[in-house]
C-alpha cells in the first residue's frame, strides 16, 4: 500500500478518504450506521477505531455519546503517521477527547487484552492482512464486544467514480502529458516569440482534449481542476520567478499521481461477495460470531460497500 500518499492526503485535511457529497464527513445512511453501532455501547464504553485516518469514525463515536450523554474513551489507530488535531480544521476542539495512535499496525495492536468494549472501521480492514487483524481485533476485544466495519465493494459508486478518474489521470499525465507542455512553453516563453508560438499551441490543444472529455463525463473533477490549475499558473507566470513557478507544477502534478496511488489502492481492496465470504470465515475461524453481512447503500440506492458486523462471544 502507498503509505506515504496516504499520509500527504491526510495532511490535507480532509476527514473523510472518500468524499461521497459536499460535506466534510460522512451522512445519511453511512453516518447512521455508526450512530446505531455506537448507540448500543454501554457507559464509559472503550471504543476502538482501526484505520482511522483523520478521524471521520471516531469522531461520529464522540457524538453519539454526547448526545446520548454518555461518557465514552476513544481510540484512533492508523498505519499511516497521521495527526489529526493538527492537520484538519479546528481538530483541537473537534478531537477533544479522542487518543489518536500513529503508525500502529492493525496486526499489531499496543492494547492489552480485553480491553476494548467495540472496534470500528470504515475502508479500512480490507487493506489489512485480514487473518492477522481479525486476530488481533479479537484479543483485544472484551468478551461480548462488537466489531463493526463498512468495506469497499469492488463494484460500489465509489470503485466506480476510482476508476473514472484513474482514466481521466491518465489523460492528463500520460496522453496530453499537459504539465510537460506547460513546462515547454514557459522555457520557449524565455527564448524566442517563434518557439513560443508552437509551444502555446500544443498547451491549447491539450486543454482542448482535456475540455471536451470533462463535457463527456458526469464526473469532470479532476480534468476540471487540472484545467483550472494550468491556467492558473499560466497567470501567474508574470508574478512568479521561473524556480518558484516550476515548483508550483511540480507540487500539483505530484498531488495527481499521489491519488493515482490511493485509488489503485482502493480499486485493490474493493471485496466481491466471493471475497467477503471468505473474510467472513476468517472470522468464524479466530471465534468471531457474523451478525452481519449485508450491503451497505447511501443516498438511497447508491451502493457504497460492505457492512460486516462481528461479536466476540
Amino acid at each position: 500500500m502507498s503509505l506515504q500518499h496516504w499520509e500527504n492526503y491526510y495532511r490535507g485535511g480532509a476527514i473523510v478518504s472518500c468524499p461521497l457529497g459536499p460535506g466534510p464527513g460522512y451522512t445519511q445512511e453511512l453516518r447512521n450506521a455508526w450512530v446505531e453501532f455506537f448507540s448500543g455501547l454501554p457507559e464509559g464504553a472503550r471504543i476502538l477505531d482501526i484505520g482511522t485516518g483523520n478521524g471521520a469514525i471516531a469522531l461520529i463515536a464522540l457524538e453519539t455519546a454526547a448526545a446520548a450523554g454518555r461518557r465514552c474513551e476513544i481510540h484512533g489507530t492508523d498505519l499511516a503517521q497521521i495527526d489529526p488535531a493538527r492537520d484538519v480544521r479546528d481538530g483541537a476542539r473537534l478531537f477533544t477527547g479522542i487518543r489518536f495512535h500513529a503508525q500502529v499496525a492493525t496486526e499489531q495492536l499496543p492494547f492489552e487484552a480485553s480491553s476494548f468494549d467495540a472496534v470500528s472501521g470504515q475502508y479500512a480492514l480490507e487493506y489489512t492482512i485480514v487473518d492477522q487483524a481479525l486476530r488481533e481485533i479479537y484479543r483485544v476485544l472484551k468478551p461480548g464486544g462488537q466489531a463493526q466495519f463498512i468495506l469497499h465493494h469492488a463494484e460500489s459508486i465509489v470503485a466506480q467514480k476510482a476508476r473514472e478518474t484513474l482514466l481521466q489521470s491518465a489523460l492528463v499525465l500520460d496522453e496530453t502529458k499537459v504539465f510537460r507542455k506547460l513546462r515547454r512553453h514557459l522555457e520557449a516563453e524565455r527564448c524566442s516569440r517563434s518557439a513560443a508560438r508552437k509551444t502555446l499551441a500544443d498547451l491549447v490543444a491539450a486543454l482542448g482534449t482535456l475540455g471536451q472529455a470533462a463535457g463527456q463525463t458526469d464526473n469532470p473533477l479532476m480534468l476540471n481542476v487540472t484545467i483550472d490549475a494550468v491556467r492558473k499558473l499560466l497567470a501567474a507566470r508574470q508574478q512568479m520567478s521561473p524556480a518558484a513557478l516550476d515548483l508550483e507544477i511540480d507540487r500539483f502534478e505530484g498531488n495527481i499521481r499521489a491519488s493515482v496511488h490511493r485509488l489503485q489502492d482502493l480499486i485493490r481492496c474493493g471485496q466481491t461477495e466471493a471475497g467477503m465470504q471468505g473474510m467472513s470465515g476468517l472470522a468464524l475461524a479466530q471465534g468471531f460470531e457474523v451478525r452481519e453481512l449485508a450491503l451497505q447503500h447511501h443516498a438511497g440506492d447508491a451502493l457504497v460497500g460492505w457492512r460486516l458486523r462481528l461479536t466476540r462471544p
